[in-house]
């Protein structure tokens, strides 16, 4: 049976084995994608799949499973089954429901607001496109008429940066999205309900049945389900029926039969590959060369940046995130006809699948919402800035600070970003009491001087002045370069680093010790220097594909740090 348009009745009929089946992954891809098609194509009930971060969690809900329906006539009793729907299924003429009989208990599903995934570049976006839309009527007449549309693999490939297909993620600049009077009805800004304003984003309302236990706020998931496009009839003064049964046609409703976890989001890696590194070395020169130059011919800046993007928390202990690389790069030039943070964030974003461009302006840190706050009267969590998946770059430019005074709510957003940055945590606001989630959030501050917010790592630029005099010339040649194909292979490097299992030998780990007793002999060297020195060892080895550390790396790793520091004024 093609299990694309298996129905609800069929699947229920030998659920096993079509969720066996959804292990292979070809059966997995087939399941149409409403990220990448309109949902008004799908009828109700047809199986779908859907890529998102959930963003709040409603809590349980009961349903029937089964339910018996009468005849009138004859007496005869018939069971029906209910799950995975909203709304039990109409009877037939001359056929009830017995409600006085019914012996069948409730059971219980888990329902979840699910966002597509925050800050999701438009590389990423169009691949999924590509590979995932279907054929629409409409589309099949166009492509015929069209004989010099491309082939499948020159879409694939993404074209070089310009600004023509560079799509700015906008920032949202309401502090909150206000509430209509008299809850009468819900803009779709406020249904949406998107961390970063996404006014394109998908949301979808997930019934999850089994399993929901592994689910926690901001997982990125694949979810595969029963679309349900039924109404639910809503108080037009209960603004929390409203908010959680918006129209189908803005939030659809899935009802889930299988979900996975995503651990990346980029769609040219496959999640099983983690142990292939072939070409690491040659990858990581030429990307190298494209960042000396964007960064004013700071070679010493480059490496950093590299070791910054393939940066993640790979452990908590003792309420510490071993692993967090926050970069602030200090003395950031003001060039005439160009602004130099917007045109090196153009280029990162085209590397990462994931990224948000923040410029830190007075109005930004007064008015924007940084962290989630509960609503009570609607019963939901409203999003903010800092509701990020794990491993997303956030690019902030301090640049942008101009004079002026930090209201209440400014001073309360640097204390945010501030927390978040140095303890990778972010402070949900639930009005009676702060509760603190985890976070896995790629800070990248650029500022002028020593930024106002905490970092890792502290990096004054050093332009070289050609650089400077020639930074148009310098964007036009890395376009040039950045061709298809090697912007797919930094891809994939990029993400393919992250997933290398490392580890710290006992040799290795004897040479460390005696290493950092001779420094404490030589010099005024602390523990958190150590730990900053390992965590960097690690995305050296990793971002050239090495599972351990070795000397050479160690020996490197002291290097860039004694160059780094020397620059930083005492």
């Amino acid at each position: 049976m093609d299990i694309t348009n298996i129905s609800i009745e069929d699947w229920i009929k030998d659920e096993e084995a079509h969720l066996k089946s959804l292990e292979e992954r070809d059966v997995w891809e087939k399941v149409p994608l409403i990220n990448s098609n309109p949902i008004h194509e799908f009828n109700d009930g047809t199986l779908l799949r859907f890529r998102g971060m959930i963003q709040d969690m409603h809590g349980p809900e009961y349903y029937m499973v089964v339910f018996n329906i009468i005849n009138e006539q004859t007496n005869e009793k018939t069971v029906k089954n209910s799950k995975y729907r909203d709304i039990i299924p109409d009877c037939a003429k001359g056929e009830q429901i017995d409600m006085e009989n019914n012996t069948h208990l409730p059971e219980e599903r888990h329902s979840y607001a699910v966002v597509s995934v925050p800050g999701v570049n438009s590389w990423v976006t169009h691949y999924e496109s590509v590979k995932y839309k279907l054929e629409t009527k409409s589309d099949h007449i166009e492509s015929t008429s069209n004989q010099n549309k491309r082939t499948y693999n020159e879409a694939m490939e993404t074209d070089a940066p310009t600004e023509s297909n560079l799509v700015k993620k906008p920032v949202n600049t309401e502090t909150a999205t206000p509430k209509p009077e008299n809850s009468l009805s819900l803009s779709p800004e406020y249904i949406l309900n998107h961390p970063l304003g996404d006014s394109k984003g998908t949301v979808c309302h997930m019934k999850v049945y089994k399993e929901s236990e592994n689910l926690k706020l901001n997982d990125v998931c694949e979810f595969v389900g029963f679309l349900s496009l039924g109404s639910v009839q809503c108080d037009e003064d209960d603004l929390e029926m409203q908010t959680h049964h918006p129209p189908t046609s803005l939030v659809p409703r899935i009802h889930v039969v299988h979900f996975k976890k995503m651990t990346h989001y980029n769609p040219l890696v496959d999640s099983e590959l983690s142990g292939d590194v072939t070409n690491f070395v040659n990858i990581r020169k030429e990307l190298l060369i494209v960042l000396t130059q964007l960064l004013l011919g700071d070679v010493l800046a480059a490496e950093y940046m590299i070791c910054h993007l393939v940066s993640e928390i790979y452990l908590r202990k003792d309420y510490m995130a071993l692993g967090q690389f926050s970069l602030n790069i200090s003395n950031v030039p003001k060039l005439e006809n160009f602004d130099y943070v917007k045109e090196v964030y153009k280029f990162l974003e085209l590397l990462v699948p994931k990224s948000h461009y923040l410029p830190l302006t007075l109005e930004n840190m007064n008015t924007l919402e940084f962290i989630p706050k509960k609503d009570y009267e609607s019963n939901r969590l409203n999003s903010g800035i800092l509701q990020l998946s794990q491993n997303t770059l956030l690019v902030l430019d301090e640049t942008k600070l101009e004079e002026g005074k930090l209201d209440v709510a400014g001073v309360k957003s640097v204390k945010c970003l501030a927390q978040a940055i140095k303890n990778q945590k972010v402070s949900y606001d639930f009005n009676y009491y702060p509760l603190e989630y985890d976070c896995d959030i790629q800070f990248l501050i650029f500022s002028e001087g020593k930024s106002m917010l905490p970092s890792d790592v502290l990096l004054p630029l050093k332009p070289d002045d050609t650089c400077l005099n020639t930074f148009g010339e310098i964007l036009e040649a890395a376009n040039h370069f950045l061709k298809p194909e090697l912007l797919n292979q930094i891809r994939i490097y990029l993400t393919r680093a992250r997933l290398i299992q490392y580890e710290i030998s006992d040799q290795v780990q004897n040479l460390v010790q005696q290493e950092f007793v001779n420094m404490r002999q030589n010099g005024n060297v602390t523990a958190q220097d150590l730990h900053g020195l390992l965590v960097l060892c690690r995305l050296i080895c990793i971002s050239e594909g090495k599972q351990t550390l070795d000397p050479e790396c160690w020996k490197r790793a002291c290097e860039m740090e004694k160059e780094r520091k020397a620059r930083i004024p005492k």
